[in-house]
């Protein structure tokens, strides 16, 4: 993994997030449930290049999105304190290491991603860069940072807010979701 391409996702670089209300958004997944989780002590915390990949990761799982799970949720945006450096996933020399896209975007994430989640962090990258795999074409970007399994201090300071009817526009107009 010595060689393994790699970015460098800079301090002062802006994320999103979308997160559940009454909980901040730093949140490093250890269980199992997501695509790049590490094992305890270690977690992973999901982040996107833009808003609405945000949005796409955490509720592109419906087509059809409750007002209340949307009410239900916050958009953090996220300003890294430092720079963390990525295994980068989307580089095309990756390919020569055995990345695809199933790598990004394969079930069951056990066998697929969890793997490869393992071997970055233990090789010493501070996360992954990967196609967001509820993007159709897997065109967006979204991050995957390692730190402290649970509630974190996380990598940066954030705001948040609601997820802005803009954001919900703007899945409803590109994606063809529907908030009922």
């Amino acid at each position: 993994m010595r060689h393994f391409p790699s970015c460098t996702l800079a301090a002062g670089s802006v994320v999103y997030r979308v997160h559940r209300a009454g909980f901040g958004p730093w949140w490093f997944s250890s269980d199992g449930s997501q695509r790049f989780d590490i094992p305890e002590p270690y977690g992973t915390c999901y982040v996107a290049e833009h808003p609405i990949v945000a949005f796409l990761e955490t509720l592109a799982r419906l087509t059809l999105v409750s007002t209340a799970d949307v009410a239900g949720r916050r958009l953090a945006t996220i300003r890294l304190s430092s720079d963390l450096q990525l295994a980068d996933c989307l580089d095309p020399t990756a390919a020569g290491f055995g990345v695809t896209a199933t790598t990004s975007a394969g079930y069951p994430y056990r066998k697929v991603s969890h793997p490869w989640a393992t071997r970055f962090f233990q090789a010493g990258f501070d996360g992954v860069r990967y196609g967001a795999a509820h993007h159709p074409a897997l065109a967006e970007t979204s991050y995957a940072l390692f730190g402290p399994t649970g509630a974190s201090a996380g990598h940066g300071t954030f705001t948040d807010g609601t997820v802005p009817d803009k954001l919900l526009q703007l899945a409803r107009a590109q994606f063809g979701f529907v908030v009922v």
